[in-house]
Order: C-alpha cells, then structure tokens, then sequence
C-alpha cells in the first residue's frame, strides 16, 4: 500500500458570499453561496491528488481507525470516545459538509489522533457538488412538521427544496446552498489505510451511503473494513429512492451480509449504537451485599435492636471542599466508615486522590456529571443510560469497579439500568442539606451565623433521621456540611440511638 506519510489534502474552492474565513491545517475551504440561488464555482476543482493525512501517532504495525463519515456536531466522536472499548488507541477521520458546525470539533483535535476534514463530502466520486444546507433557527422554526434543529444537509435535495418558493427551503429548511469538495471514500480508504489495520466505519450521509456502499462493493473495499455501522435514507432521491428499487437496496443487503456485515445502526443524535449492551458491561464480585437494580434506603438492626446507621458523602465537582470534608472526618478519633459517591468525570480529573480514598474507603458511583438534581431523571432514556455507561468506563479506566450507585434522581428506568449493570441503588434516609421543602430559609437557616446555623443543621439531621436507621448523607459541595461535621459525630456517637458503621455492615 506504501508509505502513510505524504502532504496534506489542498482544496481551494473560490469563496462567492455568505461565509469567508481562513480555516485550520487539518480543515479545507467552503464556498456558501446566495441562499436562493445556485451558481457554479468555476475554479472549484480539486488539484491535488488524494494522499495519506500524516498523524501524529508514531505506532508501527497495524492501526486501529474510526471512520466518522456524516459527522455533524462531533455527537459520534464523543459517543466513541467515552464509551467504545480502547477509544484511545483508535485514529479517527471525521468527514462532514457543514463548515459551520467545524467548532464543535476544537477539542477534539487536541489529542492528536482525531481528524476533522471539513468540508469534504464523502461520496462515489471526487468533484464538487452543490449541498442544500439547513439555515439558522428562528422563533416557531418548523423541521419536518416539528421543533428541529438538525446543522447539515445533504446532497439529494426535495422538489421544494430546489423551488425554495417560501425562502426558508421547504420542509427540511435547507435554504443554504453550498458548493462543497467531495472525495471518493472507496479510494480514500484503500489509500489511506491497510486492511492489516482494524478499521470501525460509519456511514450516516443522508442518501450518499447507496453510491457509495455500491462502489465499495465493486472495489472490494469492504475487504478493509472489519466493522460496519449505517444510517440508510430510502427516502432521500437516490437511485435507489422509493418501494419501486426495494428489490434493488435488498440486493445490496444481501452483498453486505455476505461479506459477514450485519445491520448495525450507530446515531450519534440519539446516542444509540445496535450493540451497545454487548460493548458495554460491567462485573462486581457475587458476594457482594445487596442485589442488583434493588432500591436499598434502610439497614438491619443490631443483636440488641440498635438501627444501624451508614454515613454516605456525595462529593461534588469541588475538589478541594470533598478533600478537606472526608479529611477531617477521617483525622476524627473515632475511624467512622465512609463510602464516597463519586462522580465518573471527577474520578477523571481528581484519579490520584480518590485512589487515596479507596484505600480506606468504599467508592460508589454518582453517575457521569454534575446535574440540577431535578433534570437528570428527566432524560431520554438512551441519555441516561449514555450516561451510565460513561461514568463507569471512566471508573473502569481508574481501576475502580464499583457496587454501588447513588443516583441524581430515581424512575423504573434508573432501577433498570442498576439492574443491568450489576449496582445497588442507595437512597438515603435524610440527605443533608435537605433537596426538598423549605426547612432552610432565609429565615430559619442562612441569615444565622455559623455558631447559629450548627445546632440548626443538627437538628434537622436529627429530626430527619427521625431515630431510624439506614443511610445519611452529606454533600460536599455544601459547606456546611464541613462546618458541622465533628459535631454531626459528637451527637451520633454520644446522644442518638443509632450504631454507626459501614455500608456493607448496615445491608449484612
């Protein structure tokens, strides 16, 4: 196949209106063109050979590649990253039409290994084309006869988007148009790519798939693919559009499925990917206490009828307020046990000092980030279980396994999820400060000193624990919970009837 070093893809389109600018090494030029009329770039034709995108990994032998063709806002970039297995060893092209959206990609290009080729339509041939492009939102926008706002478009425009007699590009909006480089992905993969190498393609480009799947079945390129995922767009004006060429796309499904490719959908919109559950799993050990997806919110009593009692810190984003919390809980004479309920992207940035905590205490999960409590049950359901995923492969690549989960919110869906991945759901029995009613007021709680406010914050614990047993909880962030925490175990161990220990103890 030769050699992967070679100069960079040089498009230069001529720049008509709309949108000029200079764009980045790895990035080529766009000409976006009056929104209602389409005019031919004269000195628009691509002058340089396809030749091989130097990367700045050094590795020898063979590659792993992600090929992000159809990219739009980075949504599969980020979707592979933070959940596909070994994401860090796999180079990634990202091809998408819309100049606009290349912001998106800023940080991504940071790790040397992810490479956005924008614009650069993939597609059966390499030229140029005119792209009907989505315009900007405007108040009561309708997309599809609904609320949308997709960025993009396609290169199969509607009757009505070629009219574009209301201006605003018929049903889809696509009143931009846009004359865009595209590139014959059959051959950029052979060139650019060896089939010793593992490559993971995906292909969501709004009709382009049947041209191009057609001519790398013709170039046995699929010979260098060793895992397929695609979006199929019947309806866009293909050759192969409508139910009259049925026969036509089932040929091709046929020839997919004998080179060993089986359906597999990947839509980074909607964060679902065809085999996920069998990507993403997670083991705990069989005798651990508790049983998966179970609601756990209280504890067994002592021998002598003592409820037993399990202290739970949820520890926010601020680092230094968890540290010095847990800290002086720990410094305290009496060794109370704790278990740490941590957020997937503080295990990330903070790795070296929940390591530090593991050895002493147990580390449960608080899902992927920081949300307003109220909103992250509130989610679709493929975002929250997105969001599950991610958090436990940022504690997976810590090294933590954890059993227990302390989620932002509780539905039959977060129960599911618990299930499906093997955690023990904990839910306090008085969470300090309290997420609901209006015992905190002004009033009542923060006009106070800080001398004032601990008997305070004293007595609500004690009002809430209500002399039962189970699980209470701290949050970090609170800084209260700082201020009143040696005191919180003055009374817990020396006046309230409860047996302070371990959260595995309180469920034995």
């Amino acid at each position: 196949m030769g050699s992967r070093r070679g100069t960079k893809l040089q498009l230069f389109i001529i720049v008509i209106a709309y949108a000029c600018g200079y764009f980045s090494a790895h990035f080529s030029s766009l000409t976006l063109l009056n929104k209602h009329d389409v005019q031919e770039a004269s000195d628009s034709e691509i002058r340089s050979n396809l030749v091989r995108e130097k990367s700045n990994d050094q590795q020898q032998g063979p590659k792993k590649y992600f090929l992000d063709c159809g990219a739009n806002i980075a949504s599969s970039i980020k979707m592979f990253r933070e959940v596909y297995p070994d994401s860090q060893d796999y180079i990634i092209h990202s091809f998408e039409i819309d100049v606009r959206l290349r912001p998106y990609f800023t940080t991504y290009i940071e790790d040397g290994k992810t490479f956005p080729h924008i614009p650069l339509g993939v597609s059966d041939s390499t030229g140029n084309i005119t792209a009907f492009m989505e315009g900007a939102w405007f108040p009561g926008k309708i997309n599809l006869r609904r609320p949308m706002q997709w960025g993009g478009g396609g290169l199969f425009p509607k009757q009505d988007e070629i009219d574009n007699k209301d201006g605003l590009g018929g049903v889809r909006k696509r009143n931009i148009r846009v004359n865009v480089p595209t590139v014959d992905l059959s051959e950029w993969i052979r060139t650019n790519t060896r089939k010793e190498d593992y490559v993971i393609f995906k292909l969501d480009v709004e009709g382009a798939e049947y041209g191009i799947i057609e001519k790398m079945l013709a170039d046995e390129t699929f010979d260098w693919v060793d895992k397929f995922y695609c979006e199929f767009h019947p309806w866009e004006l293909t050759k192969y559009h409508g139910k009259e060429n049925d026969k036509k796309r089932n040929a091709m499904h046929a020839a997919l499925e004998k080179k060993g490719f089986k359906r597999l959908e990947w839509a980074g919109e909607f964060k679902r990917i065809t085999d996920f559950d069998k990507l993403v799993h997670h083991e705990v050990p069989d005798d651990t206490p508790g049983s998966p997806g179970k609601i756990i919110d209280s504890c067994k009593t002592t021998e002598d009828g003592k409820p037993k009692l399990a202290i739970v810190i949820e520890i926010g984003m601020d680092a230094y307020a968890a540290r010095r919390l847990v800290a002086t809980i720990g410094a305290d004479r009496r060794d109370t046990p704790l278990t740490l309920f941590v957020y997937g992207d503080f295990v990330k940035q903070n790795v070296d000092l929940v390591k530090e905590w593991s050895n002493r205490y147990e580390i449960g999960i608080r899902i992927g980030r920081n949300w307003p409590m109220e909103y992250w049950a509130m989610q679709r359901k493929e975002s929250m279980k997105m969001d599950f995923s991610v958090a436990l492969r940022k504690f997976k690549d810590a090294g933590f396994s954890p059993a227990y989960v302390y989620p932002s919110g509780l539905n039959d869906y977060v129960v599911e999820l618990s299930k499906q991945f093997n955690l023990r759901i904990i839910n306090s029995t008085y969470t300090f400060p309290p997420r609901q009613g209006t015992s905190m007021t002004l009033e009542s709680y923060f006009k106070h000193s800080e001398v004032e406010r601990t008997p305070r914050a004293l007595d609500l614990i004690h009002r809430g624990l209500n002399k039962k047993g189970g699980f209470l909880s701290l949050d970090s962030d609170f800084p209260d919970c700082f201020m009143t925490s040696i005191f919180l175990l003055d009374y817990l161990y020396d006046v309230s009837p409860h047996h302070i220990t371990s959260l595995r103890n309180c469920l034995s």
